[in-house]
């Protein structure tokens, strides 16, 4: 009977853990890996909206023939030409104002009373019916409690929240106010590179040889290593075809300069203390504040949307603007570089002890006595030791990463001074998947926060982990002194808050 080949008798899917990829595809595979981020990326820099100058203070007068744009119009174009969080707070306040529902107070807590019928000839737009279904669905007897809607936050999902950025954006494409941002021309290269990536790599694998994995491991980390970004490429590109970022037209830009000139307006005008249980006029200024970062008040007062932890508006530099916000999340981020620095030698000495012993293990010059009790199994035993040596890596490299880390930031500072636009808990803003995994390095002591401070000189704002000491509140003007590397915060002066005038 003839032998199978080795290369066939094993399943598929783990081809590439038991055979070594074939080295021209795979090279074909991260070439077109590269070719299509770096062309993901150029899209997105060619067509990343540019910030404007506000214009006059006066609220923009209606579209001739087509009225006032809804607030979550105004939200799109103010937000980076986006549908944010803030939109559904502000489109249930114009609600409210147009007579279709009533926010009122019972036992103290603020209420929507769903009875309502609107003015006469107003109809419901699709995301405002939209809106109006889900404060529906959340309430009892056409009463839902503000606490309530806050408890259902987990209901507005992701397809919840695609049709409602959709739905927005048609709104404004009907007003000729704005586009597509991403046509099939920036879609198509890139999901192209993918895809023909995701079928070298699995045609690599299929055409690979069986060798050893001490002597082809770096290939196979090559394989998966590429396997995770063309992944990662064509989720992005999925993601970008189905999303609702837009890009202005002439009017749409001329809008969106006099809306940012209104938001001065309302700097003013707003106070602090302003409430969402006033006159009409009073709920679409408030409406129109809360997606201008201005009555910020009215998202916690009506928490119909949960916050947005990632994205924050700012009036630092001069020039409102809104500013994206990262949260770091790997081990020792936040940490002191001397603690860093001591556990990265500790862990590069002993996996790197640990690799060694295991790979005498795998060549048969350890353990002989001990394996020799088990009959049979010695290969079995040395592959395992040959795999757990090559996984022994990932320590090796991080703490190489800890010990340069710690070297670096104990000598380095780095000051910002601005706007404290986002300061939040860890265990707020990392994904619950990745909760258990970083919670004894986020949680760093009894207390820890990120501190996103904001000078106005960078669209991404990368947040620095604070302790009780350090730490600074959300909305202060501060000081703030850190590490460039692992984002440990050494101290926070407050300098002011960021006040109505400022802006």
């Amino acid at each position: 009977m003839a032998t199978m080949p080795a290369a066939a008798s094993h399943p598929m899917h783990v081809a590439a853990i038991l055979e070594r990829p074939s080295t021209g595809t795979l090279t074909v595979a991260i070439l077109l890996g590269i070719a299509g981020w770096m062309l993901h990326g150029y899209f997105w820099w060619s067509k990343r909206p540019r910030l404007l100058e506000p214009l006059g203070t006066k609220r923009p007068d209606p579209i001739e023939g087509k009225g006032l744009e809804p607030p979550a119009v105004v939200a799109l174009l103010t937000n980076d030409y986006d549908v944010p969080r803030s939109a559904v707070t502000a489109t249930v306040l114009d609600l409210a104002a147009r007579g279709w529902l009533r926010l009122t107070t019972s036992d103290g807590e603020l209420v929507v009373v769903m009875r309502g019928s609107g003015q006469a000839g107003d109809s419901l737009l699709p995301f405002e019916q939209q809106v109006m279904n889900h404060l529906a669905a959340r309430s009892f007897n056409e009463v839902a409690s503000a606490s309530t809607l806050a408890a259902s936050h987990h209901r507005l999902d992701r397809r919840w929240w695609q049709r409602f950025r959709r739905s927005v954006a048609d709104r404004s494409h009907d007003l000729g106010l704005s586009h597509r941002r991403y046509t099939p021309i920036e879609i198509a290269p890139p999901a192209a590179c993918a895809a023909i990536a995701l079928i070298a790599l699995w045609m690599s694998v299929r055409n690979g040889d069986e060798v050893a994995i001490s002597d082809s491991w770096q290939s196979r980390t090559l394989w998966f290593l590429a396997l995770a970004g063309a992944a990662l490429l064509a989720w992005h590109t999925v993601e970008r075809a189905l999303g609702s970022a837009q890009s202005p037209t002439d009017a749409g830009l001329e809008r969106t300069a006099r809306w940012m000139g209104h938001r001065r307006r309302l700097l003013e005008r707003i106070p602090e203390n302003a409430t969402v249980l006033g006159s009409p006029s009073q709920q679409i200024a408030m409406a129109h504040g809360a997606v201008m970062g201005v009555s910020v008040q009215a998202l916690d007062q009506l928490p119909v949307a949960p916050e947005d932890h990632r994205r924050a508006w700012s009036d630092a530099g001069g020039t409102p603007h809104v500013v994206a916000v990262r949260y770091p999340i790997r081990p020792g981020y936040g940490q002191h570089p001397l603690r860093v620095g001591i556990a990265g030698v500790v862990v590069f000495f002993v996996f790197r002890w640990l690799r060694g012993f295991l790979g005498r293990v795998a060549d048969g010059e350890s353990l002989q006595s001990l394996l020799e009790r088990v009959p049979g199994q010695v290969d079995l035993f040395e592959r395992i030791a040959e795999v757990l040596a090559i996984v022994c890596w990932v320590p090796i490299v991080w703490g190489i990463w800890a010990m340069i880390a710690g070297a670096v930031d104990s000598i380095a500072t780095r000051e910002r001074v601005g706007v404290v636009v986002r300061a939040r808990r860890p265990r707020e803003v990392v994904p619950p998947v990745w909760a258990k995994v970083v919670k004894p390095f986020a949680e760093r002591d009894r207390f820890s926060t990120y501190l996103a401070v904001d000078d106005g000189k960078r669209p991404l704002v990368t947040a620095w982990l604070a302790s009780e000491r350090s730490a600074a509140p959300q909305g202060a003007q501060a000081r703030v002194q850190a590490t460039p590397l692992l984002g440990y915060v050494r101290s926070s002066e407050p300098i002011g808050t960021a006040t109505r005038s400022d802006g």
